[in-house]
């Protein structure tokens, strides 16, 4: 059972708004994010020098009673727990990598994620995605109030989730332009994703094609829930389901993009290796 919240920023620089512990008060005052061990990335809009601090938001969708938090930063989803879940999917030989920000199509992947050998050759790998949901309005007046420590609740100012930025297009899109490649190749692609965001998805785009997580269909999505730990006083990621999908079923779902010639498999793993 998680905590009663309302609609107002439920985690700051990593930690439960009114936690109070050591690290939480060190964490605020440094604006540090405990997820990647540094300064917090996410920044004012207006300013640039200014942290938000804001990892998730309280937020309740149609015809729900109660808010639950809902992650607005990528990097909270960053724990070595939602990264174990990815390691049934690879070979058991070898040593486990994870390596962000590896370029692919004018963009990049999030995380390209997998087995090495000693040589630190790729064994194995899966391409890492991760869909934290964007927000329309401003979080900023609550942040204001909370550090004047005024009640988040009286915050004139109001914002909301742009679930179709978020998921049906963003997300999707990637999913079928990257989706290709990694099917050529015979790999897999892992959203990692809120269950809230999945729920979305279900309630607004055919989804028929999705089922359990299967290890020939190159597009999966693994999402998480987040569950409040009363013995540590915050909240933890855990894996909720895992689906999957192949290309058509990603059809489905979205409209094709243009298209872009890939690298071939060869030549995406050694720009993998450049990286270790």
């Amino acid at each position: 059972m998680n905590p009663e919240i309302g609609k107002y920023p439920v985690e700051y620089y990593g930690y439960f708004y009114n936690d109070q512990s050591e690290e939480a008060i060190r964490s605020r005052e440094k604006e540090q994010c405990p997820f990647l061990s540094e300064t917090c990335k996410k920044r004012r809009k207006s300013d640039n020098d200014i942290t938000i601090g804001t990892c998730s938001v309280g937020y309740k969708k149609r015809g729900q009673s109660e808010y639950s938090p809902h992650i607005i930063c990528p990097h909270r989803f960053e724990v070595d727990g939602v990264f174990e879940e990815l390691k049934p999917l690879f070979e058991d030989r070898g040593e486990f990598f994870r390596v962000p920000e590896v370029p692919l199509l004018g963009t990049s992947i999030d995380y390209v994620a997998g087995k090495r050998d000693a040589k630190g050759e790729v064994i194995d790998f899966a391409g890492v995605e991760i869909q934290a949901l964007d927000t329309t309005g401003s979080v900023w007046p609550y942040k204001e109030a909370y550090e004047r420590e005024e009640d988040m609740n009286e915050v004139d100012g109001s914002y909301g989730i742009n679930w179709a930025m978020s998921i049906t297009k963003t997300m999707m899109q990637q999913a079928w332009k990257k989706g290709h490649v990694f099917n050529d190749w015979g790999e897999n692609i892992i959203f990692l994703l809120q269950d809230e965001s999945l729920e979305y998805l279900h309630q607004n785009a055919n989804t028929t094609s999705l089922h359990p997580a299967r290890e020939d269909d190159p597009v999966h999505f693994y999402a998480y829930s987040m569950n409040y730990d009363y013995d540590e006083g915050e909240y933890i990621l855990e894996i909720d389901s895992k689906v999957s999908s192949d290309m058509e079923g990603v059809s489905q779902m979205m409209n094709s993009s243009d298209e872009e010639t890939p690298p071939t498999k060869e030549e995406f793993q050694r720009i993998v290796s450049d990286r270790f």
